[in-house]
């Protein structure tokens, strides 16, 4: 392994921020980053640099957003040139209507646009409009599934499969959360009460394993809403213009009622979007039932960056999307193969532009058998890839750009094969 030298800058940067910043970082999940939380101070298109002067290629991409690359031209010209005319106005401003309508023209579901500024805000948008619209109280969730970080839905996620996913959560803020087992029809058909106003899922479970509904369950979930009245919602923050410009949904073939966007929607820029029916969304239109408020709503800067953002991807859709597909393929199948060479069993899901790693012998196809692993190697693999110049993201998850090229793909390739003999070796000293 390279000398802790390499980190030093960092390692100094946390002993400072732990100072006067809880944990030292900004996001827990920041923390496990082994051996030290990095401290990076610039990024280009796939490439990162530490405040040591190392350099990465990226497949963390700030946790998804970052899907045409850090930095990209067409998104800062046009951040540029709206920080020339005003941060923001309090007020109704140009480019609100020319998101919706980006929104609206790019997503199958979308009718009508609500703006907020996070995905977890996004997800309490949808359900209180849910709630609003149906009369009823009741939302169902899927085990395994992650929808933010609110006490009220930051149940039985990723990690904690059973209760509360954090200390400190109010148990009562949930008491209206239905658990269901995802994939299991009969379950929730028993579980959709009349009083069900909303089921909420990832189309595609990405955060738990990148993991894909069966075949058919998606429009049996979806004829089983219509029929008892509840109204469906896809959580695509991660999915949404990332694996297709019209999210999972265009490429599963499943419309929701309601649809949740953030990460990729803002290029790098803290924007969500609620979007949907309209005779659903209506309740959020003016004078309806809910007062759907923020000081940031469509904020100007960052609905600047989403409409470039949007307009990219809409005029490049037909290369960008193979491109993407096809990278994230490349390096899924690098990290497998130069893995097992190695005596590594690296395991990969991927889906579009995002893909989830395991250290596992047998394929990891659901939520328990993901449980089940040991993450300890997969950490050390990490570890051992970020001393060879690659950024990933310790618990598994997989992104790329289109920023990335096969020059990083072959870089990567090379990192993988020494990282993983690394790993082997030490794993078999400890067995």
């Amino acid at each position: 392994m390279m000398s802790a030298d390499r980190y030093a800058a960092s390692r100094a940067q946390h002993v400072r921020a732990r100072r006067s910043l809880a944990g030292g970082v900004a996001t827990a999940f920041r923390s496990g980053q082994r051996p030290v939380p990095i401290s990076f101070e610039f990024a280009r298109g796939a490439h990162l640099t530490d405040v040591d002067g190392n350099e990465y290629v990226d497949y963390a991409l700030a946790f998804g957003p970052m899907l045409l690359g850090h930095s990209p031209r067409a998104v800062l010209d046009a951040v540029e040139d709206q920080l020339g005319r005003a941060l923001g106005f309090g007020a109704s401003h140009l480019l609100e209507a020319e998101l919706a309508e980006a929104v609206c023209r790019t997503v199958p579901s979308a009718e009508l646009c609500a703006f907020s500024s996070t995905g977890s805000e996004a997800v309490q948008v949808a359900l209180r409009i849910a709630r609003a619209a149906t009369g009823r109280t009741r939302i169902i969730k899927f085990r395994g599934h992650y929808h933010g970080w609110l006490d009220s839905v930051h149940v039985a996620v990723p990690g904690r499969l059973q209760g509360p996913g954090t200390a400190g959560q109010d148990a009562e803020a949930a008491a209206t959360l239905k658990i269901c087992e995802w994939n299991d029809l009969a379950a929730l058909e028993a579980a959709l009460d009349q009083d069900v106003a909303a089921i909420i899922m990832e189309p595609v479970a990405v955060n738990g394993g990148c993991f894909m509904p069966q075949p058919g369950y998606l429009e049996a979930v979806r004829a089983l809403a219509t029929q008892r009245g509840a109204v469906l919602v896809f959580d695509e923050v991660i999915t949404g213009y990332r694996v297709a410009l019209g999210g999972a949904q265009a490429r599963l073939g499943v419309t929701p009622d309601l649809t949740i966007l953030g990460k990729a929607l803002g290029a790098g820029f803290p924007i969500s979007a609620v979007c949907g029916r309209s005779d659903v969304m209506e309740v959020a239109s003016t004078g309806g039932a809910v007062a759907h408020v923020g000081t940031f709503n469509a904020n100007p800067i960052c609905a600047s960056a989403a409409v470039a953002a949007v307009n990219v991807l809409e005029r490049n859709e037909s290369e960008i999307y193979p491109q993407l597909e096809a990278t994230c393929s490349a390096v899924s199948e690098a990290l497998k193969e130069e893995a097992g060479e190695q005596g590594l069993s690296l395991t990969v899901n991927s889906f579009g532009a995002a893909a989830h790693a395991f250290v596992a012998v047998e394929p990891v196809t659901d939520f328990d058998s993901a449980a089940a692993l040991d993450p300890e190697p997969y950490r050390l693999f990490v570890m051992e890839m970020l001393a060879e110049g690659v950024h990933m993201i310790p618990r598994g998850l997989l992104y790329v750009s289109t920023a990335h090229t096969q020059a990083d793909v072959d870089f990567t390739r090379q990192a993988a094969r020494r990282a993983a003999g690394r790993v082997a070796q030490q794993l078999s000293v400890r067995a």
